[in-house]
């Protein structure tokens, strides 16, 4: 007997950020991220006797989920990552902890609120609307090259604050160990 609609529905929300970010990484695309986890989900009722636990359900989800993705990148005429990349990813992706990903996801949406409302634009521009460099900077009417250096900063203080509201200033990022 499989996991009944309620139990996929269930992990498959709590697992959403885990799936969301795998499916992310290769779409570069809030919306069409959206979607494949939304035809991941029915896809996975409509095949819910094929599983036995939730282990089983969130490898599948990962694994429906990336190749989703590729067809749609596919489709697009655009490039992929190397499936050597995406598999080490979604190793990653399986073996990290849901708890640490929405507490990291949390502390980004907080230091994202305390950026600069110029600074909060060019993240917009760039992540949610999947703009190039090169677009934000015809946006924003700047170079391409003020823009980069202005990501990069953005980028190195929102992983200092993300640090600090996590408490993590002398941890090895997600994913890494010690030695």
């Amino acid at each position: 007997m499989g996991l009944n609609a309620n139990t996929i529905v269930q992990v498959l929300l709590r697992e959403r950020i885990k799936l969301s970010a795998s499916v992310l990484a290769i779409l570069r695309d809030v919306h069409g991220t959206d979607d494949v986890f939304q035809q991941v989900v029915l896809q996975a009722l409509e095949s819910a006797e094929h599983f036995r636990e939730p282990e089983h359900l969130l490898a599948w989800a990962l694994r429906a989920a990336r190749h989703r993705a590729i067809d749609v990148l596919s489709k697009r005429g655009a490039r992929c990552l190397d499936q050597a990349v995406l598999e080490q990813l979604e190793q990653q992706w399986v073996a990290g902890r849901s708890e640490d990903l929405s507490s990291r996801l949390d502390a980004l949406q907080h230091c994202l609120q305390k950026l600069p409302e110029r600074a909060r634009q060019l993240v917009r521009l760039r992540y949610e609307e999947g703009l190039s460099c090169t677009a934000v900077a015809q946006e924003v009417h700047r170079s391409v090259d003020a823009i980069y250096q202005n990501l990069s900063r953005i980028h190195r203080q929102l992983r200092q604050c993300i640090e600090r509201e996590l408490g993590i200033a002398d941890r090895p990022p997600l994913g890494e160990t010690l030695s």
